[in-house]
Order: structure tokens, then C-alpha cells, then sequence
């Protein structure tokens, strides 16, 4: 009796345990345990960072962006469309802005940049970006404008390297600054929305480097502490981040020297789709006439009398400007340069000096800029150019 009950126990326990082999699982209550998702199933706090890497291995996807500032004239957008290729490290976009004519004058020249003959950058362009060069085209030029190496034209200028990301291809956008957002409530099933929030040193990867100099300074330490940026994440059923909504209104200073301190909100909305699609990206190199920045775009000071240039070089700066024939259609024309000569004389002075140089060239569409201080010492000597604008 006691050997058949052994016998029988046996036999029920390997029954037992083949029933778990063929059934690859189960749960305390004897359903079959779920497969781990890659985002949902990890903590909380790294659901975030998982989507973005995510939504990377799609191999592709098409953006949107649309990023406010609101200031009580109104509000000037920026609208931002494009595809990037995750796996080819490449992307294509163009950009729009809308300002009202009534938006503050200083902040509008600001979110545009300044151009020179006073005039701001153009509201609309495009852009192809790989992991070497940055092709540019403004809607005023007839031409793209290849952007490599290191692009520095003038001692600390470079406000085109935003367009190139590290998280895509394409930059500036919302996603530059997820990899480091903490989400810290979710909510949804089968795809899921976050209340999150990221530093608010990885907001300023959304602007050119001109531009961040008019927000809140960023501390070099830990000791001081700034406000988060809040963000709602939302990501589908597999994943992948469709949406992402910031509130990047901490980054505006109160300081009065601001050119932006007339601007009282800042917003950001960033959507995603299309991911593995087939359609390809912009080729690295446009098809269309094609300018090497390297060459054609220069300083003012390093024109010739009779040279004729274009204004926007994409990089937001009035002291360069693209050298282009002057067979075709172009901003303006140099009329002279003028040596002046001596050590640095302060910026008023040399202002004085540059205009005096320039009187006879005197007119309505007639301008003269001058070198600054650093140029001035670099150089030993300072000049003044004359230019006349031809074309608004």
C-alpha cells in the first residue's frame, strides 16, 4: 500500500510538471503570464527614455512641430515639418513662421534673426541634415547652401548646428530633450499617456545658440537650482511616441535687457507618424544649384567693393552674408571699404567713424557696418563697410 501511493504521487507530480513545460507559464491564479513589453513592463520613471529608444528602432518616422510664443500682441508660430530616418541618420524639413505685425519689434527680430540693412530673416526655408553636412535653403535664395565641418565663419558664431539632432537627424525638436525626461504618473491601457518632466537645460536644444542667450542663463552648477519643464508624452500600443506637449514658458527671463521680455508664454507640440514607412528622405545632396558655405559666405569686413550678396546665410547673424554673381537677383551690393585705422576706439566711436566713412554713399536703401571689438584687435586695424540694399 505505501509503495502504490508513492507510485501514484510520482506520476501526478510528473504530470504536473509536463503540464507546466506545455504551457510556458502561469500566474498565481493559473493564467498564462504576459509577454514583458518593452516600455510598460520597466519602471516608471524610464517609460519615457524607453520610448524614445523605441520609436528610434522604427526606422523612420514623419514630424511636426509647432512651437508658440505668445506675447499680448499676439503670437508668432513656428511650424515645423519634415521625416527623419532613424536608421540612415538623415532627415528633410521645412520650416514656416507666422508673426503678427503687431508682435513686439525687438522679440520678432529675435525669433527671426537679424539680417543686414535691418531687416529680419526669412519666415520660410528648408533644410536637408546628415551626420556631415547641413544643406540649407532660405525662400528668398534660388540656391541651397552646403554647410560641413566646423562651421564658424566668425569667433563663436554658429546658428545652424541646431538643425543637425542627437536624437535625430532632424533637430530642434521635442525629442532632443526626452531622453532625459522622468515620467511621473501614466495613465491608459493599451497605448499610454505620461505627466513628466525634463531639465531645463535640455529646452534650450530646441533654439539656435543666438537665441538662447535671451532666455534664463544656465547655471554651470548643481548648487543652483532651475525649474523643471513640464511635458505630457503620449506613446501607442507598441511603444512609440506619438505626441509630446512642453510648457517651455520657465526658460523666458524677467530681465528688462531681454529681447523677449514682451513675450509672456512659450509652447512646444511636437507629432509623430508614419513610422517605417517606405518614402525616402531628401537626398544629402539637393539636385538644385548648390553653394559651398565654406567659400560664399563670409563677414562684411572680407567683402570687395562691387561684390553683390544675399543676406540670409541660415546661420541668423548681420555681420555675414553669402557672396553670389551679381548676373542674377541679390540683397545688396558692397559700395566701398574703408580702413580705420588706430587701436579700438570704443563702439560709439567707431560707429561715428564708419558712418563719417561712408557718407558718401549716403541714401535711403544705404547702409555701414563696422568691425567689432575683437575683429579690430585681430585684425590690427577696423573697417567700415558701405553696402546699398537692393532687394526688401
Amino acid at each position: 500500500m505505501i509503495r502504490r501511493l508513492a507510485r501514484t504521487a510520482a506520476a501526478l507530480a510528473a504530470a504536473s510538471l509536463s503540464l507546466t513545460a506545455c504551457g510556458g507559464g502561469t500566474d498565481d491564479g493559473g493564467a498564462a503570464k504576459p509577454a514583458a513589453h518593452p516600455v510598460f513592463s520597466e519602471p516608471l520613471d524610464r517609460q519615457v527614455f524607453l520610448a524614445l529608444r523605441h520609436t528610434q528602432k522604427a526606422g523612420s518616422a514623419e514630424l511636426r512641430q509647432i512651437v508658440t510664443f505668445t506675447s499680448r500682441q499676439g503670437e508668432a508660430v513656428q511650424t515645423l515639418t519634415g521625416r527623419v530616418d532613424f536608421t540612415g541618420s538623415r532627415g528633410e524639413a521645412a520650416s514656416s513662421w507666422r508673426v503678427p505685425r503687431q508682435f513686439p519689434e525687438d522679440a520678432r527680430a529675435t525669433i527671426l534673426g537679424s539680417l543686414p540693412g535691418r531687416t529680419t530673416g526669412d519666415t520660410s526655408s528648408r533644410y536637408t541634415v546628415d551626420t556631415q553636412t547641413i544643406h540649407y535653403r532660405p525662400a528668398s535664395a534660388g540656391y541651397w547652401l552646403r554647410y560641413s565641418g566646423d562651421i564658424k565663419p566668425l569667433w563663436g558664431i554658429d546658428s545652424i548646428s541646431h538643425l543637425r539632432g542627437s536624437e535625430a537627424a532632424v533637430g530642434g525638436t521635442l525629442l532632443e530633450a526626452l531622453g532625459t525626461a522622468e515620467a511621473t504618473a501614466q495613465s491608459g491601457t493599451a497605448g499610454r499617456s505620461y505627466t513628466a518632466t525634463f531639465p531645463l537645460a535640455a529646452a534650450m536644444n530646441l533654439f539656435p545658440y543666438d537665441l538662447r542667450k535671451e532666455f534664463v542663463p544656465i547655471p554651470l552648477n548643481d548648487t543652483v537650482r532651475t525649474p523643471p519643464i513640464p511635458v505630457t508624452v503620449d506613446v501607442d500600443a507598441d511603444g512609440r511616441i506619438t505626441r509630446a506637449r512642453a510648457d517651455l514658458s520657465a526658460l523666458l527671463t524677467k530681465e528688462k535687457d531681454s529681447a523677449l521680455t514682451e513675450v509672456t508664454a512659450l509652447h512646444a507640440e511636437l507629432t509623430l507618424g508614419g513610422f517605417g514607412a517606405s518614402k525616402p528622405t531628401a537626398a544629402a545632396t539637393p539636385a538644385e544649384r548648390t553653394l559651398d558655405a565654406g567659400t560664399a559666405v563670409v563677414a562684411t569686413y572680407d567683402t570687395k567693393s562691387g561684390d553683390c550678396m544675399d543676406f540670409n546665410t541660415g546661420l541668423r547673424q548681420h555681420r555675414l552674408v553669402t557672396r553670389v554673381p551679381c548676373t542674377g537677383s541679390y540683397d545688396g551690393k558692397v559700395l566701398g571699404q574703408h580702413r580705420l585705422a588706430g587701436g579700438w576706439p570704443g563702439t560709439r566711436s567707431a560707429m561715428d567713424r564708419a558712418e563719417r566713412a561712408c557718407a558718401d554713399a549716403a541714401g535711403d536703401r544705404s547702409w555701414y557696418t563696422w568691425s567689432t571689438a575683437r575683429e579690430w584687435t585681430d585684425n590690427g586695424e577696423g573697417r567700415a563697410t558701405c553696402y546699398s540694399v537692393t532687394r526688401d
